[in-house]
């Protein structure tokens, strides 16, 4: 006769090892004899398989199998039937609920004002898990509400009983649908129940059940089935010992959840008419066996549930208690210390087990830290496939389709590498530059929607060069250049890569009738870029390269994708649905799949939960995140049923799972059996802030270990030297020389400064240098390290910029706002990565062309600008914008509706822009004499040019609009320069060399007049005119001369003129005292100018024209002795590095050294003016 066997005893005498001593023995007489059957919970399954394996004096386990119940559901399914019916997973069961809900939802009292939210799925696929493995039915529901309603009319449990109502439809509904066809995760256990009588493999199989504390009613079922066909049956559980018959075991004792199992099996086995033997009581006196050599932590498993707290009297070395800084120094402490375990101990690191309540606080940190530490860990938990590779390429395909050719779905789709493969000849590193190339190309384009797919859209490439270099009569006659050629040959045949398989897939997809044909299409895509082979490519590479974790995702992703297709096609295949529900069901689908990884290493660090992973034989424990709220963790009460709800049912006689109280209190024995899980070591520790620096207290916990081992003195972690006074304590960071080098490169940095050294770290920078010298020569040189550039050599400096060099104006400024940024931008000619948007710089260039146009257009019909009226200067400015859209930045001002829009308000600027200009015109005597002039080769003007020894610079550039008129003294001119934002010349800037180009310009013009002009001229002032369409603001309505006048001041030019009355009575021919309106002057009766006046003297203005003409040369000398100096300028709030583009190349850092800005500070008027005629008189 079948006889039940329980052993009991406390965390650590030995259960397990008694089992498996008893398989050894089971095997040794009888090797093949009956199935020995080792029943297990599933995450215990690997480790135990190792244990049998190593038994010394067992050569195999042929009788011995490892099984977790659902594992042993399929081994007897295969072998009696039962696996016909289709398997549905959690992907398929939530597919089916929502169907539910959608056909149902109108019946649902409750649910119907849930079933849309996030989640509401999966809490009811939990609730349905539950009542199925608690035996629940669909009728049992009924019954329930009907009960509940008859029991509690008027009592308020009305919506539990409408509760009890919406869970039995869908139910009721859910085991109709599933019927004889379908078989779910949930409904395994009952069917192998049903069945084991039918298995020869289990009838006399001797069984050990070990690592549960209790059993659900479904395992219950299995277990009781097992008694029937099966042999004698062995059960463990973590007991101290038997309560006597017919008492019933106290709810707040440690061990009161096995307890209750006890007395379950033993009564279910009576009843079952099984033999009860007597129970097995493992160390009842005395330490237990796993703490026999260790007094410390045998006092702790002994009196861990005692209150009062029993303090351990002696010291406790084989217990720490850690305060860590934040959770990266918890971390790194446990990090340092298994090394030392390793290390100076002896231990392996398969004897040593890291465990975390929340592992989502910690789990981003595991990784890096133990990797840097060179510690090998296995991660006990199943991390999700989202993003995968191939998960990835599914999700951006459909998004590709579904949202119309998006770049950033096209680019993600590509860079899975799953699209397409390198050619022949063709290796992966090309590959990857051209999908770099043809991505420039898509966003300087803004290639979206149809243009990728349309064939008569042709990608033309041409280099941009703007409106200057691309007016409309050269764009006419512009050739491509056979390197443009090339580069529009190689994106095209990309294009014809990258569109032809989701082309394919849009059409499949397109042309499906069904769920079934939507997942053929997805199917054959994916087959058509031969995605098993290349996932098999890759895994073969990483298990090349020893990466088995990875190796084995590449290996599991592709039999799970096509599981979830079977699925979907099994419960919906014909189904109609669109494009948008299908990608949900995709996507809902891929974020299920969970990767099954075992280690893939024996001899590894195991990473894992409180609560789910399961381990045997460790010696060293870590136990990490002991804080409030986390240890014990406060359970969540966020299922279908409410704490409350659950007490009123489960009086009732109904079954279901613990509800939060009695998880709270199931924590208690989680945390009894985590810190009696090692047998020799065991460190706690908690975290005094997060990563975001916020306060965290410890747990109740650390208190109750203070109080119970009050010897052992709290220790404190942190990630920073600094705050370790003893030398000794400083050695914890040496404990690794990838670590050390890193806070060795942090110390000797703070005693260059100063501070003071430990001789533990010039001890540590010997052995380094000795042992490591290559990656200690980084540190020396880190230390040493300066962020600076030496100069060029004058060869290096001819060979970048030639000993001709064309140089602008706005080069040179550059230059002397940081001589770097002039090195990278015309050195090395580094450019930001070019982006189809419209940009201040595209805007400027077009109301210049346009303004240009507009003159040349008046200049040729003859008419003075004044002459025409508002509206037909609108007309005019409007007419230019048109001719000029089509040529700016790829034709963007024409790609979309929104830009188009922008074209009108652009025309509305020029068009007011040109309106006062004409307004000016009318008030004043000059007239433009030059638009858009040029100075360079090939220009009206020759350059400006400079002999710096052994090169020649050439100044060019091109002024916006020079303005003349006749005089007593002769021809008189002026510069004007269109800006697009308020600009004004500050003689400061002049002597700092930031803002040079007007007295260029001017001094260019003056040069040269005689040349252009048939004579001589004088200069009369430096303008800026700033194109714009004013906002007016007013408290109180404005008539309309009122408006025209604020609009003139809005207008009114900037810049620099000659102290002259003659001449400004010229430019403003209205002005007679006070201030001008269209002028930066204001005259007084005498004909002097108030203070505020921006004028100036000829013979400043000359000191000036000579001081830019000194700086010029300067800066040119300085450019071609080969200065690249990282010396950005700080002027009051304004510094160089505000707008440049190049801080992540010069990685200028104030606390780098020489890390110094080029501080220009402000001298007196006589000091500046006297530097400016001294510099200027050498000219």
């Amino acid at each position: 006769m079948m006889a039940l066997r329980i052993i009991v005893g406390r965390a650590g005498s030995g259960k397990s090892a008694h089992c498996i001593r008893e398989i050894r023995d089971r095997q040794q007489q009888q090797p093949m004899g009956a199935p020995l059957i080792y029943l297990v919970p599933q995450q215990m399954s690997f480790q135990v398989e190792y244990e049998l394996a190593a038994q010394a004096g067992v050569s195999g386990t042929m009788r011995a199998q490892v099984f977790s119940f659902r594992r042993l559901a399929w081994k007897i399914l295969q072998e009696v039937g039962g696996l016909s019916r289709i398997h549905i997973d959690s992907t398929g069961m939530k597919m089916i609920l929502r169907r539910i809900l959608e056909k149902r939802g109108g019946e649902l009292r409750v649910f119907g004002r849930a079933m849309d939210r996030n989640g509401f799925t999966d809490q009811l696929e939990e609730m349905y898990g539950e009542l199925v493995r608690h035996g629940m039915t669909a009728e049992d529901l009924l019954v329930q509400q009907e009960a509940l309603i008859r029991r509690n009319e008027g009592e308020g449990n009305g919506f539990l009983a409408d509760k009890l109502h919406d869970m039995h439809l869908i139910y009721d509904e859910l085991e109709r649908y599933l019927a004889d066809r379908y078989l779910d995760t949930e409904h395994y256990l009952p069917l192998l129940a049903e069945r084991l009588e039918r298995s020869r493999y289990i009838c006399g199989a001797e069984i050990w059940v070990d690592g549960f504390e209790h059993f659900t009613p479904q395992e219950l079922l299995v277990l009781k089935g097992l008694w029937t066909c099966a042999g004698d049956m062995t059960v463990t559980l973590t007991l101290e010992a038997p309560s006597d018959p017919g008492t019933v075991p106290d709810e707040l004792d440690l061990f009161y959840s096995s307890a209750i199992t006890y007395r379950v099996l033993t009564e279910l086995a009576e009843k079952s008419g099984i033999r009860v033997e007597s129970p097995i009581v493992l160390s009842q006196t005395g330490p237990v066996a796993r703490f026999a050599r260790n007094p410390e932590l045998a006092h702790l498993e002994a009196y861990y549930n005692q209150h009062p707290v029993r303090p351990y009297p002696y010291s406790a070395n084989s217990i720490r208690m850690i305060a860590a800084a934040n959770r990266r120094a918890e971390i790194e402490g446990a990090a340092q210390r298994i090394l030392s375990l390793v290390r100076d101990k002896g231990y392996r690191w398969r004897d040593i087990v890291v465990l975390v309540r929340n592992s989502k606080d910690y789990e981003h940190l595991f990784t890096t830290v133990f990797e840097d530490y060179d510690i090998p860990i296995f991660l006990d938990e199943k991390r999700p496939m989202l993003h995968h590779p191939l998960t990835e390429l599914i999700r951006s395909a459909l998004e590709v389709i579904r949202y119309n050719w998006r770049y950033e779905a096209i680019f993600r789709c590509i860079k899975t590498e799953l699209l397409f493969q390198p050619e022949i000849e063709e290796t992966a590193e090309m590959m990857r530059h051209r999908i770099d190339r043809i991505e420039n190309y898509v966003l300087a384009h803004g290639i979206e929607g149809y243009r990728w797919t349309d064939p008569n859209w042709e990608w033309k490439y041409r280099i941009y060069r703007g409106l200057d270099e691309n007016s409309v009569e050269v764009a006419a006659t512009m050739r491509q250049s056979d390197e443009e050629l090339a580069m529009e040959e190689e994106i095209t045949q990309l294009r014809k890569r990258i569109t032809a398989p989701l082309q394919q897939l849009e059409r499949a997809l397109t042309k499906a009738k069904n769920v079934r044909e939507l997942c053929e299409g997805l199917y054959l895509f994916l087959m058509e870029l031969n995605v098993p082979l290349h996932l098999e490519q890759w895994s073969e590479a990483a298990k090349k390269e020893h990466r088995l974790e990875q190796a084995r995702e590449h290996g599991q992703v592709w039999q799970a994708l096509i599981n979830m297709l079977d699925q979907i096609v099994e419960v919906m295949g014909d189904e109609r649905m669109d494009m948008e529900t299908f990608a949900s069901v995709i996507e809902a689908g891929m974020e299920n799949l969970k990767f099954a990884l075992v280690p893939p290493a024996l001899d590894q660090v195991l990473v894992g939960s409180l609560d789910r992973t399961r381990f045997a034989n460790v010696k060293c424990a870590f136990i990490l995140g002991i804080n409030d709220g986390v240890i014990p963790a406060r359970p969540k009460d966020d299922g279908m049923l409410s704490e409350g709800e659950r007490e009123t049912l489960l009086a009732s006689g109904m079954l279901l799972g613990p509800g939060s109280r009695r998880k709270l209190m199931e924590e208690e024995f989680m945390l009894y059996r985590a810190l009696t899980s090692a047998s020799e070591y065991l460190f706690l520790s908690y975290a005094l802030a997060d990563e975001e620096g916020k306060g965290l207290l410890p747990s109740a916990l650390m208190k109750r270990m203070k109080e119970m081992f009050p010897q052992v003195k709290e220790e404190f972690v942190t990630t920073e030297v600094a705050e370790v006074a003893a030398e000794e304590d400083q050695l914890a960071f040496l404990a690794n020389p990838s670590r050390a080098l890193s806070y060795l490169s942090a110390q000797l940095q703070q005693w260059r400064k100063g501070y003071g050294l430990a001789p533990l770290w010039w001890d540590a920078y010997n052995w380094l240098l000795r042992e490591m010298p290559e990656r200690q020569a980084c540190v020396t040189q880190a230390l040493f390290y300066r962020n600076e550039e030496r100069a060029l050599q004058k060869e290096t400096s001819q060979a970048l910029y030639g000993k001709k060099i064309r140089a602008s104006v706005s080069r040179m400024e550059r230059f002397q706002a940081c001589p770097f940024s002039h090195f990278a931008s015309y050195g090395l000619k580094l450019r930001e990565r070019e982006l189809y948007r419209l940009e201040a710089p595209d805007i400027g260039q077009l109301f210049h062309a346009a303004l240009k146009l507009v003159g040349e257009h008046m200049e040729k019909k003859q008419v003075e600008w004044g002459a025409l009226e508002a509206e037909q200067m609108h007309r005019l400015a409007a007419e230019q914008v048109d001719v000029l859209s089509p040529l700016l930045q790829k034709q963007i001002l024409l790609s979309s509706g929104r830009n188009r829009y922008i074209t009108h308000k652009l025309k509305n600027v020029v068009g007011r822009a040109a309106v006062m200009l004409g307004e000016h015109a009318r008030r004043s005597k000059f007239t433009p004499r030059a638009l858009e002039l040029g100075f360079g080769m090939g220009a009206q003007l020759p350059p400006l040019v400079f002999d710096l020894n052994g090169c020649t610079m050439e100044l060019v550039g091109r002024i916006d609009r020079v303005d003349g008129a006749e005089s007593t003294q002769g021809l008189l001119l002026r510069i004007i320069d269109y800006k697009s934002s308020a600009k004004d010349l500050v003689i400061e800037d002049v002597y700092f060399g930031l803002s040079l180009q007007m007295l260029t310009y001017l001094d260019v013009l003056i040069s040269q007049a005689e040349a252009f002009f048939g004579e001589t001229a004088v200069p009369a002032g430096i303008l800026y005119f700033h194109v714009h369409n004013p906002l007016l603001r007013s408290l109180v309505p404005l008539s309309e001369d009122k408006i025209q006048d604020e609009i003139r001041k809005r207008f009114k030019m900037k810049g620099l003129l000659v102290e002259n009355e003659e001449i400004v009575r010229l430019m403003d021919t209205e002005l007679e005292t006070g201030y001008s309106d269209i002028l930066p002057v204001a005259l007084k009766k005498d004909g002097g100018f108030y203070s505020t006046s921006r004028v100036i003297s000829s013979e400043r203005l000359d000191q000036l024209r000579r001081y830019t003409r000194a700086m010029i040369r300067e800066v040119g000398q300085r450019i071609t002795d080969g200065d690249i100096s990282i010396y950005p300028y700080r002027h009051k709030k304004r510094i160089a590095c505000t707008f440049c583009t190049f801080k992540s190349v010069c990685q200028f850092d104030q606390m780098v050294e020489p890390g110094e800005f080029h501080v220009l500070r402000r001298e007196s008027d006589e000091v500046m003016w006297q530097e400016i005629v001294e510099k200027g008189e050498n000219v």
